[in-house]
């Protein structure tokens, strides 16, 4: 699964810390999906609609090699946080999700309110035992930033990481305190076009970025870190905005 970043607050060309809390979707439709146990082969869509709604995913759900290939710990907490922040996206570009819907080989429509039936499409690979071994997810619609809005985009995530500001100007406290309990600020490593992460002496920042369709920058969006340290030793205002990061103890 592709890892995408989430959001707390949208504030057009700037930088907030997102906390995947509120992202699982409850739909009243969803009511086939319920815990299975684990030694229970299920169909491919209701192994599908689980890992959309679940609160809380189970590894005995993935194959070890698929784990693996989302965190090299095989950590599901690694994955649970990409779930959370694929379906914040997906809530905040097409509404509500409602539904799966198969369209054969191996392939689903994700249906969201405000969504065309072909904009987000999954195609799910399972295993034998009814395991997900694979999750390749495409977007009919997102915006493809030129290479010339990515290098922008880089340039200026990497400014506002040195001088703790947002691309606006202003002084971001949310910034300050990231760096008061990582470290100093190293570099902004690119993972594909949307996706970067900041580098810090201990740990990491997740940073989403969403263009417009003329591939100018939209916002960004920073998510949940990945560091060693509890939040327990964060600023006492990053506390707050930390407490509902899974991967964070």
């Amino acid at each position: 699964m592709k890892s995408y970043l989430a959001y707390l607050l949208v504030i057009t060309a700037s930088i907030s810390m997102t906390t995947p809390s509120s992202v699982v979707a409850k739909p009243k439709q969803s009511n086939t999906v319920k815990e299975t146990p684990i030694n229970r082969i299920i169909s491919p869509a209701v192994a599908l609609e689980r890992l959309i709604v679940a609160e809380k995913l189970d590894a005995n759900w993935f194959t070890p090699e698929f784990l693996k290939a989302v965190d090299k710990n095989s950590d599901v907490n690694a994955l649970q946080l990409q779930r959370d922040i694929t379906m914040k996206i997906g809530r905040f570009r097409y509404g509500k999700y409602k539904s799966v819907q198969s369209i054969g080989g191996g392939k689903y429509r994700i249906i969201f309110e405000r969504a065309e039936p072909d904009d987000v499409i999954v195609k799910l690979a399972i295993d034998n035992s009814g395991r997900i071994a694979g999750v390749d997810i495409s977007e009919k619609n997102k915006p493809a930033p030129t290479a010339q809005a990515q290098a922008s985009a880089q340039a200026a995530l990497d400014k506002s990481f040195k001088t703790n500001t947002r691309a606006n100007g202003e002084n971001s406290p949310i910034l300050t305190s990231l760096k008061q309990w990582l470290g100093n600020y190293q570099k902004v490593q690119k993972i594909d076009a949307t996706d970067y992460v900041g580098i810090f002496e201990r740990g990491s920042a997740p940073v989403t970025i969403n263009f417009k369709p003329d591939g100018s920058i939209e916002n960004y969006r920073m998510g949940c870190p990945t560091t060693k340290l509890s939040r327990q030793q964060a600023p006492a205002a990053l506390q707050k905005i930390l407490a509902n990061c899974p991967n964070l103890k």
